[in-house]
C-alpha cells in the first residue's frame, strides 16, 4: 500500500501484465490514469508525471536498448519510486509501447504530393527518403529508438513499426522500389535503402578521412537523393 494524502491506494493492479507477445499495439497503449481524486502530478520543468516519466525513457531506451534499462532505472529517471511508477504504467512493456507512440506518433505523415504520379518516380523516391531521414535520423533519441527496432529486433518490432508512423512511407516505399527495380527482390532493396539512409546519416566517424562528405550529405534532401541514386544506379554514374 502506498499511503497518499486522502488514504491508502494499493500499488497492485487487477489488469494483467503485458506479455511481449501479446502486447497491444502502440497506438492503443495510454498512460494510466492517476487514482481518482488525485490529480496528475506536475513535476520538473511543469511536465505532467506521465510526460516526465516518457521524456526520460525515451532517452534509456535510445541510449542502452529495451533488455538494458530497468523498472528501476525507468523510475530512477523520472525521479520516482518503482511503486509510484506502477500509478501510471503497469509495465515495462506498456512504458516501452507509449514512449514508442510518443516518439513516432507526433511525427508529421509524408507530403501528400509525393505520391503525385506526375512528378517521376525516382525523384518522390528521393523525396520520400528525404522526409524519412528529417523527421527519423535526424532527430538522436528518435533515430536510434529506429535504428534498434530495426537492427536488433524483437517479437513485436514489426508492429511497432507498422503502426507507429511508417506503415504509409513503407508502403510507399515498396510501391517505388518495384516500379524502378522492377527485377530486385522487394525486401533486399528496401534493406538496402534504409541502410544507405541510416548510413549516411550517421557518418561523423568516417569525415575525417573524406572531408568532402560533410559537404556533399549535410542535409535530408542531399542524403535522400545520393542514397536513392545509388540504389538504382550506382557509383558509376
Amino acid at each position: 500500500m502506498l499511503h497518499v494524502e486522502g488514504g491508502d491506494v494499493p500499488l497492485t493492479s487487477t489488469r494483467p501484465l503485458l506479455q511481449r507477445s501479446d502486447m497491444p499495439k502502440p497506438t492503443n497503449i495510454a498512460p494510466r490514469k492517476p487514482a481518482r481524486g488525485r490529480s496528475a502530478n506536475k513535476r520538473a520543468g511543469g511536465l505532467d508525471t506521465d510526460e516526465l516519466i516518457l521524456a526520460g525513457a525515451e532517452r534509456l531506451f535510445a541510449r542502452y536498448g529495451y533488455d538494458a534499462v530497468s523498472t528501476k532505472q525507468l523510475a530512477a529517471e523520472a525521479g520516482l519510486t518503482i511503486g509510484a511508477l506502477y500509478h501510471y504504467f503497469p509495465s515495462k512493456d506498456a512504458v516501452y509501447a507509449a514512449t514508442i507512440q510518443r516518439a513516432f506518433g507526433t511525427r508529421p505523415r509524408f507530403p501528400t504530393g509525393i505520391r503525385d504520379a506526375i512528378t517521376p518516380a525516382e525523384q518522390r523516391l528521393a523525396q520520400l527518403a528525404a522526409w524519412f531521414v528529417s523527421i527519423t535520423l535526424a532527430d538522436k533519441s528518435v533515430g536510434r529508438l529506429l535504428q534498434r527496432e530495426l537492427l536488433d529486433p524483437r517479437a513485436d518490432t514489426a508492429g511497432i513499426i507498422h503502426t507507429a508512423l511508417f506503415q504509409d512511407a513503407f508502403d510507399l516505399f515498396q510501391e517505388l522500389l518495384r516500379e524502378l527495380l522492377p527485377n530486385v527482390d522487394l525486401d533486399d532493396a528496401l534493406a538496402s535503402l534504409l541502410a544507405l539512409l541510416f548510413g549516411f546519416s550517421n557518418l561523423k566517424g568516417v569525415r575525417r578521412l573524406a572531408p568532402n562528405v560533410s559537404d556533399l550529405l549535410a542535409t535530408p534532401e542531399e542524403i535522400g537523393r545520393h542514397a536513392t541514386e545509388l540504389l538504382l544506379h550506382g557509383l558509376g554514374r
